[in-house]
C-alpha cells in the first residue's frame, strides 16, 4: 500500500470519535487518537508507541468486555501496527458481535478496515468490491472519500492492463461512480480530485485540468493529495502545451499563470511546496 497508508486512518477518527464510559475502551480511543495526530505530524516513532498502547489497552477491553467496538479498536490499531493477519480476525470477530442501533458509522469503518486488510493479503478484487459497496452505501463522508479512492486505484490499474476498448470501457464506468459522488457532495474537492485522475487516463487532458483546478479551490485532505494534484495540473499544462494551437495556447497559457500567480506559485511548474 506505499505512502497511501501514512494518510489512511488520520482522516477517519478524528472526524467521528464516539464515547463510551469503559476506561479500556476510552484508552484506546485516547491512544489511538494520539497517535493519528503525531502520524499527521510526521512523528513516527512516538506515533507507533501510541498505537501500542491503544492496542494493549483495545487487548484489555476485549478480555474483560468483548464487544462490536473494543474489537474494532483492536482491528484500527493493529493495521497501524501492520499485524494484519490479526487485523483481519478483529474485524471478522467485530462483525460477530453486531453493532448496536445508531453505530452504523462503526460498522462502515469498520468494513473498510476490513476491506484493507484483505487488500494486503492479496485479495485486491474482494477489497474492491467492499470499496464499490461503501461508495453507494456509506454516508460518511471519511469513508467514502477513503473508499472511492482505493476503488479508484484498484479499477486504474486493471484498466492498464486490459485492451483498449476494455480499457475504456472501465475508465467510463468508474468516472460514472466518481460523478454520482460528486452529485450527493458537490463542494467536496476530493472526489473532482478523483476525477481528474479517471480523465488524465482516458486521455481526456482539458477535463482532466479543470477538475483538478476545482480540486484545489475546494479544498484537499492532506498534503500528500495537495501535492499529487499539483503535480496533475502541471501534467496537463505540459501535455496541452503540445497539442493546443497557438491561439488556444496563449488563452491557456494567460488563465493559467492567473491561477499560479493566485496560488502564491514561483512559476507555471513550481508549486508553492516545492520551497519547502
Amino acid at each position: 500500500m506505499g505512502k497511501n497508508r501514512k494518510a489512511i486512518f488520520v482522516v477517519i477518527l478524528s472526524l467521528f470519535f464516539f464515547t463510551s464510559c469503559v476506561s479500556y475502551l476510552k484508552e484506546s480511543k485516547f491512544f489511538y487518537s494520539k497517535g493519528s495526530e503525531l502520524k499527521r505530524k510526521y512523528h513516527m516513532e512516538k506515533a507507533y508507541s501510541a498505537y501500542k498502547k491503544a492496542h494493549e489497552q483495545a487487548c484489555l477491553q476485549v478480555k474483560n468486555k468483548p464487544s462490536a467496538q473494543a474489537y474494532m479498536m483492536k482491528g484500527l490499531s493493529e493495521i497501524e501496527l501492520e499485524m494484519w493477519d490479526k487485523a483481519e480476525k478483529s474485524f471478522i470477530k467485530a462483525f460477530e458481535y453486531g453493532f448496536e442501533k445508531g453505530e452504523e458509522w462503526v460498522e462502515y469503518i469498520s468494513l473498510f478496515s476490513l476491506a484493507l486488510s484483505m487488500e494486503e493479503f492479496g485479495l485486491e478484487k474482494s477489497a474492491a468490491d467492499i470499496y464499490d459497496y461503501l461508495l453507494s452505501k456509506s454516508r460518511l463522508k471519511s469513508v467514502s472519500m477513503l473508499s472511492v479512492k482505493r476503488y479508484s486505484e484498484f479499477v486504474i490499474q486493471n484498466a492498464l492492463d486490459a485492451e483498449q476498448d476494455e480499457k475504456f470501457d472501465m475508465l467510463e464506468k468508474l468516472l460514472k461512480k466518481v460523478r454520482k459522488l460528486e452529485q450527493k457532495d458537490l463542494s467536496c474537492g476530493f472526489y473532482h480530485y478523483v476525477e481528474s485522475q479517471v480523465l488524465s487516463h482516458m486521455k481526456l487532458y482539458w477535463g482532466s485540468y479543470e477538475k483538478a483546478i476545482m480540486a484545489r479551490e475546494l479544498g484537499l485532505p492532506t498534503l500528500e493529495v495537495l501535492r499529487d494534484n499539483d503535480n496533475q495540473i502541471i501534467f496537463c499544462y505540459r501535455v496541452l502545451k503540445k497539442e493546443l494551437d497557438e491561439e488556444e495556447w496563449e488563452k491557456f497559457e494567460f488563465t493559467y499563470r492567473k491561477w499560479t500567480k493566485k496560488w502564491g506559485w514561483q512559476g507555471p511548474e513550481s508549486p508553492e511546496w516545492k520551497r519547502n
